[in-house]
C-alpha cells in the first residue's frame, strides 16, 4: 500500500448521485463575470510584466534578482531557494524583505521594488491599470 495522503482521498460513490449535482455547485464552476475578470487580469498582467522585469533589472542587487526570480517566477520557497544557493533561510527572507533595524525596515528587494513602482505610476503603468479598472467594471455590468 502507498503512503497516505489527504489530498488525493478518494471517496466511492453512485455516478447516478453525480449525475444530479447541479452544474454550478462544481468545484470549477465559473459564471461569465468570474471568467471576464479572469481574463482581465490575465491581460494585465501581460501588459505590466515587461514593466517589472524592467524595473527588477535595473533596481535590484544581482542577488536580490536571482532570489526574487527563484521566488516569484519559478515559485520556489525561501527553504527551496536556500539550499539551492547554500545560504540560510533567514538570508533569503532578508533579501526579499529587508529587516527592521532601530523601528525602521532596511534593504530588501520587494520595498524597493514598491518604491520603484510608486515612483512610475504616473507612467507607464497608468494605461494598463485604467484598462483593468474598464474590464472590472464591465465584468461587473
Amino acid at each position: 500500500m502507498g503512503n497516505f495522503h489527504a489530498a488525493f482521498w478518494e471517496i466511492a460513490t453512485d455516478s447516478a448521485y453525480l449525475e444530479n449535482v447541479a452544474v454550478e455547485r462544481g468545484l470549477w464552476f465559473e459564471t461569465q463575470e468570474d471568467r471576464n475578470r479572469r481574463y482581465a487580469f490575465r491581460d494585465f498582467f501581460r501588459r505590466v510584466m515587461p514593466v517589472v522585469r524592467e524595473v527588477i533589472a535595473s533596481e535590484l542587487t544581482p542577488r536580490q534578482r536571482q532570489i526574487v526570480n527563484l521566488y516569484y517566477f519559478h515559485n520556489m520557497r525561501q527553504e527551496e531557494i536556500a539550499a539551492a544557493l547554500k545560504i540560510g533561510q533567514s538570508t533569503v527572507s532578508r533579501h526579499l524583505f529587508g529587516t527592521v533595524r532601530n523601528g525602521k525596515r532596511i534593504g530588501g528587494a520587494i520595498p524597493k521594488l514598491q518604491r520603484a513602482v510608486a515612483r512610475m505610476e504616473n507612467g507607464r503603468l497608468r494605461a494598463p491599470l485604467a484598462q483593468l479598472e474598464r474590464d472590472l467594471l464591465a465584468s461587473a455590468s
